[in-house]
């Protein structure tokens, strides 16, 4: 009788079993990948990298695009502060004499002896008479950290408004009270500009902004600006502020602090 399993019978002689070694295949593949990656290196190291048309047109590369975006980036930012500050903050007693301390002369510093006038732009920015005001009371460590700060501004605005360094520099600590008051703080207003303005996005347009609004009020500035005690003794004849010892305070703080050094 037949056998009742249905299985096909096994055939004779042409039984095979597929074995795959393993490892052997993955150092092959390994060693092909490191060919191919060599080959690579070596063509991409004869291969001349010419730029896109445009970057010849322009004559750019991918460092000065790097530049320009970073630029970019910068300038799109709301608080920045255009200034550069270098050196120990304040000024050492061995510097060079700069153009404004070798002018200063014994017994030449100039006092307001007249009655100035409020203009609409400075509003309440200096100290009541009333008030007692000593270059003393000042934050040594703030006023050296403003100086430090604010130290190329002031010469640039000189450059470009002749407004001497000095007065422009004691004038910014004087009503800013070295940058700590609440206007300067909040609004980054140091010289307390009221008209058209209140808040500047960053400390360096304040000080634009106040060394145009000197140029257009008061352009009989600009002939006095041969060093900082005559630009003092012209301001102190204007209508400036209303605070009689504001050149005085000044005065003060450009000697205390040596600002006749930038």
């Amino acid at each position: 009788m037949s056998s009742s399993n249905n299985s096909p019978a096994r055939r004779r002689g042409n039984d095979r079993i597929l074995t795959i070694d393993w490892s052997l295949l993955w150092r092959r593949a390994r060693n092909r990948a490191g060919q191919l990656f060599t080959s690579l290196r070596h063509r991409m190291g004869r291969t001349e990298y010419i730029p896109p048309v445009w970057m010849q047109r322009f004559r750019l590369t991918w460092f000065r695009v790097g530049l320009m975006c970073l630029a970019a980036f910068v300038f799109t930012q709301k608080q920045v502060d255009f200034t550069v500050s270098v050196g120990k903050e304040g000024f050492a007693a061995g510097q060079p004499m700069g153009r404004h301390m070798a002018a200063r002369q014994e017994g030449s510093s100039p006092r307001a002896t007249n009655t100035m006038s409020l203009m609409p732009g400075l509003g309440g920015s200096t100290s009541s008479p009333s008030e007692s005001w000593s270059v003393n009371k000042l934050d040594e460590r703030a006023v050296r950290g403003y100086i430090s700060r604010f130290e190329r501004v002031a010469q640039g605005e000189e450059k470009k408004f002749s407004i001497p360094a000095p007065a422009k520099m004691a004038l910014g600590i004087l009503l800013s009270n070295a940058g700590q008051s609440p206007a300067a703080k909040k609004d980054n207003n140091h010289f307390g500009l009221s008209a058209g303005a209140r808040y500047f996005d960053n400390a360096w347009m304040n000080w634009r902004a106040h060394s145009e609004y000197v140029q257009q009020n008061f352009p009989e500035l600009a002939n006095e600006s041969v060093n900082y005690q005559q630009w003092l003794a012209a301001l102190a004849k204007t209508n400036y502020s209303t605070d009689r010892e504001l050149v005085s305070k000044l005065t003060d703080i450009i000697e205390r602090y040596q600002l006749d050094r930038l």
